[in-house]
């Protein structure tokens, strides 16, 4: 037993030898690459726009939130391109908002919106856009959703289809009283109406949804005159697309008139107009003692015509006398006026508005002639050959023709007589070829114009 314990002891400490040499190689080595501990990444939450565009009859309203200030433009541009107002009531600015592709798709469903909705509401929140409101037709409707489906965006279509119904009302009038009620798609319908009927004019006016008016009111409006004037007892209904006239007139006529004026191709007419056959009789001898005294009174005028008639005729050949006597004088002084200017032609130096010696004599000569004639009216024509350039002509024509007028101004001719104007070379005599016929062509002609 005493020999084993030397080498249980020898052993043991071997194997510690062998731990301690090895303990420095010894690796954990594995597959899966080391993991390391991160914290959970956090999503950033998204914020979107929040607006509503609300309808009351053609009133429309915004409020909301938006990113920035051009897109609550964009949507009032949209309706005054489309005949309408938007009215701000509460908006505010974040930048940080998203939505940008809801008010690209609202501008775009505006004016179908605009032009078809009643009782309508446009609403983006959520990052969805819903439209409320009533059509007439199924067809408005659908076309909405083709709208709404050119866009990804999500988008909810709850419009409603409601079918219109016609408008009710009627006019009554009993001797001067009158009075108008009914029910109208808005009150407006009933004001326009209302305007066009007697200040005395007694109203029941309400208002219901969805009523269509089918051109009843403007119609009526065209046959009102008529009636108001021309019926003793009346009344003027529309109901059911119908509209029903009824009542008393004193004559045919009235009564003819009223017929020729009743015609509509979007609703029924019916005429029950009747002759008061008592106010016809009593129209009848108002009618003929109105006759005799036309008679009297045509007899008057026939009178009076005759002597008036003499007067114009007498006034006539004084008038084709004096005129006579004036173009006599106008052709004497046209005569006179030719031969000088034949034989002394009004000269002015080479590109110049100002006279020669010779061109002042025969100005001279000029108004000595028009101061024997006071009451003939002359203009002062100025004109030039076709060399230089046309604005310089026109400009050297004018400034003759000036000096020509300032001259007879000067010599006693009254300015209100004269006026002058320089044509250039616009109205050439001769074509401008040869010299011989520019120095025609350079001229100033008076054309006398009468009194």
């Amino acid at each position: 037993m005493k020999k084993i314990w030397p080498w249980l002891l020898l052993l043991l400490l071997l194997i510690i030898f062998c731990v301690w040499s090895k303990k420095d190689s010894i690796h954990v080595t594995s597959e899966t690459p080391t993991q390391v501990a991160t914290t959970p990444a956090v999503t950033a939450v998204k914020h979107y726009m929040d607006y509503t565009i609300t309808q009351k009859e053609s009133a429309y309203a915004l409020q909301g939130s938006f990113s920035n200030d051009q897109q609550q433009t964009s949507f009032s541009d949209t309706y005054a391109a489309n005949s309408s107002h938007l009215t701000m009531i509460h908006t505010s600015i974040d930048a940080t908002l998203l939505g940008e592709e809801a008010v690209t798709l609202t501008n775009k469903i505006l004016p179908h919106f605009i032009k078809n909705y009643n009782n309508g509401k446009i609403i983006y929140s959520n990052n969805t856009l819903r439209v409320y409101g009533d059509v007439t037709n199924y067809e408005a409707q659908r076309e909405m959703q083709n709208l709404l489906n050119t866009s990804t965006l999500s988008s909810q279509n709850n419009t409603n289809v409601i079918k219109e119904k016609p408008i009710h009302f009627y006019i009554t009038k009993t001797l001067e009283k009158v009075d108008l009620a009914g029910t109208f798609n808005t009150q407006s319908q009933g004001e326009t109406l209302r305007s066009k009927l007697p200040t005395s004019t007694t109203t029941h006016i309400t208002q219901a949804a969805n009523l269509v008016d089918n051109g009843a009111i403007a119609f009526t409006e065209s046959i009102l005159p008529e009636f108001i004037e021309k019926y003793t007892n009346g009344k003027i209904e529309y109901k059911d697309e119908v509209l029903n006239i009824s009542g008393m007139v004193e004559t045919q006529e009235a009564l003819g008139a009223m017929n020729q004026i009743l015609t509509s191709d979007t609703f029924t007419i019916v005429n029950n107009t009747t002759i008061d056959q008592k106010a016809l009789a009593k129209a009848a001898a108002e009618t003929e003692a109105a006759r005799k005294a036309e008679e009297a009174q045509q007899a008057k005028i026939d009178a009076e015509n005759e002597a008036k008639k003499m007067a114009e005729e007498k006034a006539k050949l004084e008038e084709e006398k004096k005129l006579s006597q004036t173009q006599v004088v106008k052709e004497e002084v046209k005569e006179k006026i030719t031969k000088l200017l034949q034989l002394q032609n009004i000269e002015f130096r080479v590109a110049s508005g100002l006279l020669t010696q010779k061109g002042k004599t025969t100005v001279d000569k000029l108004a000595t002639i028009l101061s024997k004639h006071s009451n003939i009216k002359a203009e002062i024509a100025g004109h030039t050959d076709s060399d230089g350039s046309a604005i310089f002509n026109q400009k050297l024509s004018q400034k003759r023709v000036d000096t020509v007028r300032a001259r007879l101004i000067e010599k006693g001719i009254d300015a209100k007589r004269l006026t002058a104007r320089g044509y250039g070379e616009s109205k050439p005599l001769v074509p401008n070829t040869t010299r011989k016929n520019k120095q025609k062509n350079r001229r100033v002609e008076i054309n006398i114009q009468g009194e």
